[in-house]
């Protein structure tokens, strides 16, 4: 993304800085043996898809977690999945955009050193 936009490359860099610090303080906080779900929709920025997911599956590997899967979903628009039209028929601009959704999980195993 840096080369085909320097700001919106600067814009994607800082979110995975910051889901990263996310991810090592979930990493932290959770239980030993405790399961960690993350869903996240999909993102274009410049007509290319940024491929979200599977770039937060391997930041929450590289935080030592186990990743279990990564699930596509798809978001049914007459279900309570999407923003609430109140009357209007023409879709949002979010619902135009949003059609699927992922599910990523992560797994925190039983820590390998022994505590004395």
């Amino acid at each position: 993304m840096q080369q085909r936009d320097q700001k919106k490359g600067a814009i994607l860099q800082k979110y995975f800085v910051e889901m990263k610090a996310m991810l090592s303080e979930a990493f932290r906080v959770l239980r030993d043996d405790s399961a960690a779900i993350v869903v996240v929709g999909t993102s274009k920025m410049r007509d290319m898809d940024t491929q979200t997911h599977l770039c937060l599956a391997d930041i929450g590997a590289t935080m030592g977690f186990d990743v279990v899967g990564v699930t596509r979903r798809a978001m049914d628009r007459n279900k309570r999945m999407m923003p609430a039209r109140f009357g209007k028929k023409n879709g949002s601009p979010i619902e135009d955009r949003m059609h699927e959704e992922y599910v990523i999980g992560l797994f925190k195993p039983r820590s390998q050193f022994i505590s004395r």
